[in-house]
């Protein structure tokens, strides 16, 4: 994933404090059902989360939270969305865009302004995400409507709706690991207001304990952080375990935790895990070439079979072209594979170039070193 480009998501969103009335975060009956709604869509459940969405969208049918939970849905049903996807991607985006323009108009009329300015960025971000996730750069520019003038009042709101603790601790964190990881972008952002790193990872530590709306991201993005900016896969495990155990439902969560594993080089862990993929792979693509990656690596770690490995980890990079380039950190780890095997067979230009391709696919470099 291209998460790093959060970082410039955030500097250039939208905020502004007014006053105003809160139909939603006031309401508790509300907000627990929310809660629950997206306990069950993070871990599968597709027919009981959809089931309490209509039920909200019966109490507050105009509300921007009503198009974001239904597109967040068909982002989750469909995981990973990609562009091959034609009618999903559609529908999610469409979706989206329906719940910034009715944060767009609930902001205008001065009603509800923290609510609007919430899920029109979220609704934003989501759509953000997905482009660069998928590596559309051009739409991710384009998309940015906001300056970032306006990004540092977003600290003003968090008191207000502690929901945006992940958006202000996300800005907090990057603005300080970003230029440190990539020195050329130091003179830019210069100017820019501060973060603290550790300011940052607090409040994204609230988040995953306390959120209603953003607590599987921010359990996730906590796992990301770890593995990538702060390379502490150790830390980065207890986020991914936290994650598997709230959803175990959840094939990319489950994905990510046998990920972590090998890294930790608990492979007894790892392989204890592979056959609730393999439940779900006659039904899920990407179930299926994961359990073919991670098969590759047991043959490869564990037990030496070298040549099974090799065909497994190549079956798996065949099945990933249907995802990518979303599944590019994924394949990483059978191209480094491959990489191993040919430096075993003294095949020292094929093992590098399959070295290189690796460290260029993957968000997680300092895990291939």
């Amino acid at each position: 994933m291209r998460r790093f480009l959060l970082f410039f998501i955030i500097t250039s969103v939208y905020f502004s404090v007014a006053a105003g009335q809160d139909k939603l975060i006031s309401n508790e009956v509300i907000m627990t059902r929310i809660k629950y709604g997206l306990d069950f869509m993070y871990n599968y459940e597709f027919k009981k989360a959809d089931s309490l969405f209509r039920i909200i969208e019966n109490e507050i049918p105009n509300h921007p939270v009503v198009p974001f939970l239904e597109g967040l849905s068909i982002f989750w049903q469909n995981a990973p969305l990609n562009p091959n996807n034609s009618d999903a991607v559609n529908m999610f985006i469409q979706k989206m865009k329906k719940s910034a323009a009715l944060s767009d108009e609930v902001m205008k009329s001065g009603d509800d302004y923290i609510e609007g300015s919430f899920f029109s960025l979220v609704a934003h971000a989501m759509q953000m995400m997905y482009y660069a996730d998928n590596d559309q750069i051009i739409k991710v520019i384009k998309h940015i409507p906001y300056s970032y003038r306006r990004v540092v009042k977003a600290f003003d709101l968090k008191d207000a709706f502690k929901e945006y603790k992940f958006f202000t601790g996300l800005y907090s964190y990057y603005i300080e690991a970003y230029p440190e990881a990539h020195p050329a972008y130091k003179p830019l952002l210069i100017f820019l207001h501060k973060g603290s790193r550790i300011e940052g990872l607090k409040e994204l530590n609230w988040i995953a304990n306390n959120s209603v709306f953003m607590k599987a991201e921010g359990l996730f993005f906590l796992h990301h952080i770890y593995l990538s900016y702060e390379c502490n896969p150790r830390m980065a495990l207890n986020y991914a375990e936290q994650l598997h155990e709230l959803y175990p439902d959840n094939t990319f969560y489950l994905v990510h935790l046998i990920f972590n594993l090998f890294v930790v080089n608990d492979y007894e862990k790892a392989a204890e895990l592979i056959p609730m993929l393999e439940q779900q792979k006659k039904s899920d693509d990407f179930a299926q070439m994961m359990e073919l990656i991670f098969n590759g690596m047991i043959e490869e770690l564990v037990n030496h079979n070298y040549k099974v490995s090799e065909k497994l980890y190549k079956k798996g990079i065949e099945m990933a072209v249907e995802f990518n380039p979303r599944v590019d950190t994924y394949t990483a780890l059978a191209y480094a594979g491959l990489s191993r095997i040919y430096e075993r067979e003294g095949m020292v230009k094929l093992a590098k170039e399959n070295k290189k391709i690796a460290f260029g696919k993957t968000d997680y470099p300092c895990i291939l070193e």
